[in-house]
Parts: C-alpha cells; structure tokens; sequence
C-alpha cells in the first residue's frame, strides 16, 4: 500500500524560487558589507599619504627661557623653532625684524606655567599665539604653522 504523493507543480516553482531569491540577496548582503569596509580602506591611505607641500621655512634658533613659577620652584623651557610661511616675502620680512619676533615670542612662551605646557592642548594654544603674533609682525603674506623642533620643560 504505497502513498503516491502528488506535488503541486505551482508550489515546487515558489519554493524554487524562494531558494534563489535567498541565495542571491545573501550573497548580495555579503558583497555590500565587504566592499563597503574595502572602499574605506584606500581613501584612508589616501588621506594619510596625500599631504600638503612644506612652505619656505625660516628658523628662529634656540630659546632657553624661565617659565612663570613659583619663587620656591624655578621651571625652565629649552626649545627650538621653526617658522612655516607663505612665501618666500615673507621670510626676508622675517629675518629683518628678527630682533622683534625674538621678542614676540620669549613674551609668549614666558606668559605659560610648566603645567599649562604639559597637555597637547596648552602646547597648541601656545602654538596659536605665537602663530597670531607673528602674522601681526608680516605685511607681504603670512605664516601658516610653527614647528617645534626641539623641546625640553625641566
């Protein structure tokens, strides 16, 4: 007594077709995940390894300076900067008033404590503030960044 079990013919092509419709929106799911992680990695590369030309340079030499302290507590910063402008203009600008940028900047970096210089953020503001006056100094363009070269708090 053998069951003869009939398939519906409409019901064998639903299933069929549910089957690759599974398949191919997995697969496509998988794709999309993968190339999107893929396509970040390059404009990362990109972005690290394209980076904007190095201006004309002038240095400012070494500054070996006491810092604001306590009487009981002398502090001290021994640096060396560097100067990144716009042209070559204004490095001749600079160098004639080397006396005053000298100036400028011994003002700035003595107004700072040891501790206002040991976060990233009090070395950026010190960074921006000499960059400010320096601009202020410049007629023919500007500088653009300042570069500490060396570096020393004791």
């Amino acid at each position: 007594m053998a069951r003869k079990v009939e398939v519906d013919l409409k019901l064998l092509i639903v299933a069929v077709a549910f089957v690759i419709i599974a398949t191919v929106g997995s697969a496509f799911t998988t794709y999309l995940i993968f190339r999107g992680s893929a396509a970040q990695t390059p404009q990362g590369r990109e972005t690290t390894t394209t980076r904007k030309e190095l201006g004309p340079t002038h240095p400012l030499g070494e500054f070996t300076l006491n810092l604001l302290s306590s009487p009981n507590q002398r502090r001290y910063i021994r640096t060396e900067i560097v100067l990144e402008t716009s042209n070559k203009k204004v490095v001749g600008e600079l160098e004639k008033r080397m006396p005053q940028v000298r100036d400028e900047v011994i003002t700035i970096i003595r107004a700072r404590t040891a501790e206002d210089l040991s976060t990233q953020a009090g070395m950026e503001s010190l960074r921006l503030d000499i960059l400010k006056a320096m601009n202020a100094l410049v007629s023919t363009g500007e500088v653009t960044d300042v570069f500490f070269i060396d570096l020393i708090i004791q």
